[in-house]
């Protein structure tokens, strides 16, 4: 497309010889269909495309140019963007993770600018049309993921968009994924999120597979006035109470239960349609608890190859729980996946965690009121993390395995962080799913001691270089707060356009 057809805030960047505008209108089709018929001849070339009303960053073709020399691997690339309102401002910045299989699944996060091989668009087309609609660049990136195609992030603002961004709309994305599971005989099922425009993910369970509930108790008890309903029962007794709710085959359901106290008074006389084994697990008077090595000694125990290991002081919230963690669980590309857990008070605990933050590992949101909207929607989203509370956490006999279970070096705290780690080490995934949710009356069913400083040394020694660059979060992020915002910097030379 010669200079003198391009859109005006296209013109100011070097796009010979190696990069192609493809800009695109308003039904996100190219302004010039010529382009992208050129593009088997244009071999070595890398296509840019964005909606024609884009202000394209200043420096979009270095981060290009480098991104493709550096990542040979990958053929598709995505950048950040912001919106901004009439008068030039940015009313927001999205600044999004490395490629994040879950999250492209349940939302367009992906988006636009795509800087795309020509080699990409020479084997894989997108079709445009009514059938299709505004999917068409989102059914590339699915038809590149089918074909090992590599798609990851430039993360760097490329472009600001006015009056809000362009992307596939959720009923154009679902007909696609509906089209694609169907092609590739996957028993995946989609349906509307619980952020707007979002969708969710579930598996088709035919033949629900038996799950083992792994979970540890001293059979403590809430304290006087900690639950909105006044309750003192036994934390265990509460959550065997609550899988009554669980919409799961309640006969495909085993709990195993690793008891500290003898006494088994407080089991007496149920009559519960899932099984129930209990082990006594009481230890020396002198002997200080280790939680890690006493799930290591439950899980192992487990006569079903998928498990899902939980604390004894969450309560079932959301009916289709199970289902929701089996949707992931199942994929033999998952080590684990992590519920929404929601405090007594209706504030947040767990929404996946990101490293980075605070120089660590933190849950976001924690504490906010579960209403409050969240950076993306991502807190009730689903999504690829590289991180998940050990509090309720699916997974599967062989991923136990894979890495030994639990390091019993961390004998309270960072052992959940570790495990994922680990098992992200090996290239197994960890997902988050807001559509397990369950309450959580965190630390109160176990000593509230803080973990020892050599702990914490090991720790950060061993995993520090790792959360400083959470795939799962952005460099454009803040990590200084657990709020999830942009960096100041992320859209500097936006706000600079305007002064």
């Amino acid at each position: 497309m010669p200079n003198s057809t391009l859109p005006k805030a296209w013109t100011s960047i070097d796009w010979s010889p190696d990069l192609v505008p493809l800009p695109l209108g308003p039904k996100l089709q190219p302004l010039d269909q010529a382009l992208l018929d050129a593009a088997a001849a244009n071999s070595g070339k890398l296509y840019v495309v964005a909606p024609a009303d884009a202000v394209l960053a200043p420096n979009l073709a270095h981060f290009a140019r480098v991104a493709a020399a550096e990542r040979p691997d990958v053929g598709i690339f995505y950048g950040d963007e912001a919106d901004t309102d009439a008068g030039g401002q940015v009313t927001t910045a999205r600044c999004k993770p490395s490629f994040n299989p879950a999250l492209m699944l349940a939302d367009d996060y992906i988006g636009f600018p795509l800087v795309i091989r020509a080699s990409v668009l020479a084997q894989i087309r997108p079709v445009f049309g009514w059938r299709h609609r505004s999917a068409a660049w989102y059914r590339l990136c699915l038809q590149a993921l089918t074909r090992g195609i590599g798609i990851d992030r430039i993360p760097e603002t490329l472009i600001a968009v006015p009056q809000g961004r362009q992307r596939a709309e959720a009923s154009a994305r679902r007909a696609a994924l509906r089209a694609w599971f169907a092609e590739h005989d996957l028993p995946l099922e989609v349906g509307p999120g619980r952020v707007s425009d979002t969708l969710e993910i579930r598996r088709l369970l035919k033949d629900p597979p038996r799950v083992t509930l792994v979970v540890p108790t001293r059979q403590s008890r809430p304290a006087p006035g900690a639950l909105p309903d006044g309750s003192t029962e036994p934390h265990i007794v509460r959550l065997l109470d609550s899988l009554k709710r669980s919409s799961y085959p309640q006969d495909r359901i085993h709990v195993l239960i690793g008891d500290d106290e003898p006494d088994d008074a407080i089991y007496r006389g149920r009559s519960d349609a899932f099984s129930i084994e209990r082990v006594i697990t009481t230890r020396a008077a002198d002997e200080p608890f280790n939680y890690a090595a006493k799930m290591n000694q439950l899980w192992r125990r487990a006569g079903t190859d998928v498990m899902v290991l939980m604390n004894d002081d969450v309560v079932v919230r959301s009916t289709g729980w199970l289902e929701a963690l089996m949707t992931f669980a199942l994929d033999p590309n998952v080590g684990g996946v992590g519920a929404r857990l929601i405090f007594p008070n209706s504030t947040i605990q767990h929404a996946g965690m990101f490293g980075g933050i605070y120089g660590a590992c933190a849950h976001p949101w924690y504490g906010q009121d579960e209403a409050a909207p969240t950076y993306s929607g991502w807190a009730l989203t689903q999504r690829d993390c590289s991180v998940v509370t050990g509090a309720v956490f699916a997974t599967r006999r062989g991923a136990m395995e894979a890495v030994n279970g639990f390091d019993e070096t961390f004998s309270l705290d960072f052992n959940d962080v570790d495990l994922c780690l680990k098992m992200r080490m090996l290239g197994l995934r960890i997902v988050y799913t807001p559509f397990a949710e369950l309450w959580h009356n965190e630390r109160s069913s176990r000593q509230n001691n803080l973990a020892p400083g050599d702990q914490m040394v090991h720790f950060v020694r061993r995993w520090a270089d790792v959360l400083a660059n959470d795939p799962a979060y952005s460099p454009q992020l803040r990590a200084d707060t657990d709020r999830v915002q942009p960096r100041y910097t992320a859209t500097q030379w936006v706000e600079a356009r305007r002064a």
